[in-house]
């Protein structure tokens, strides 16, 4: 069972909260149910930002590399994600976010690809030519390699060798968190005006594959990708008055704070 929530654009911290409530109540209804894991609820939320926001991985080393008042200069927000990675710039593009029961799509790995299926149809569909990527020579990127969108992991969605769709994952209690960017255009080498950080090429863009597209018809070809991949029910969602409660005390006490922004 989808709840498919297609969201406003929300500051930053709200946006994080958003995802780390949703992947909770997922993780309570489960728990909850009496229903197999093919039959447990799960969510996908499409959203955009407020103002353009650089978001850290849950465990990057941030402190001395970025510099907030440079970011407050360049009109560009902060916040440190539930999932691990690496810093992406959130500005002209469709965010997604996918919350399901642990062992539902046969755990983190196999979840992992499968949502990148479904993302690679749904960016095949509107034109452009992706596909996902092989392992890299190198292995996982350590946490200190730079940006998320300077090199492609295993399995993530690319188009002529460059990043198109940069993802990340986090447990949240019985439930996995997977949220990524999809690039429509814009710029993520201006991650390296935020402070030191080693300049990188620009990633892939939507608009260069196929030329303009609307953030609607982006979500709509993710809804119909996700729902050829996954099956199962789909229902349009409202949020419920817990997790807009949760959501309020998540901004408060975690995504809306320095000690948390700043933590590594």
């Amino acid at each position: 069972m989808w709840r498919v929530l297609r969201d406003v654009a929300r500051p930053a911290a709200e946006n994080m909260a958003v995802d780390h409530a949703l992947a909770s109540t997922v993780s309570d209804a489960a728990r909850d149910s009496n229903e197999p894991n093919d039959a447990a609820p799960a969510v996908l939320r499409l959203y955009s930002w407020a103002r353009p926001t650089a978001s850290f991985g849950r465990n990057e080393p941030t402190r001395g590399v970025y510099d907030a008042d440079q970011a407050a200069r360049l009109g560009v927000d902060l916040v440190r994600r539930p999932t691990g990675g690496r810093a992406v710039l959130h500005d002209a593009e469709l965010t997604y976010a996918v919350a399901v029961p642990v062992r539902a799509l046969g755990g983190a790995r196999a979840t992992y690809h499968r949502v990148n299926e479904a993302l690679v149809g749904a960016v095949q569909a509107l034109g452009a030519d992706a596909q996902r990527s092989a392992a890299a020579k190198d292995g996982v990127p350590p946490l200190d390699a730079g940006p998320c969108f300077q090199s492609p992991a295993e399995g993530e969605v690319v188009t002529g060798g460059r990043k198109l769709v940069g993802s990340a994952q986090a447990r949240i209690e019985g439930a996995l968190l997977q949220h990524g960017s999809i690039i429509v255009s814009g710029d993520q080498t201006l991650l390296t005006t935020l402070g030191s950080v080693a300049e990188h090429e620009q990633p892939a863009t939507l608009v260069e594959q196929i030329g303009p597209v609307q953030l609607d018809q982006l979500a709509e070809a993710v809804v119909v990708a996700m729902k050829k991949v996954f099956g199962g029910t789909w229902v349009a969602g409202e949020y419920s008055g817990d997790e807009k409660q949760m959501i309020a005390e998540l901004v408060q006490t975690r995504y809306g704070t320095d000690e948390w922004t700043w933590r590594r």
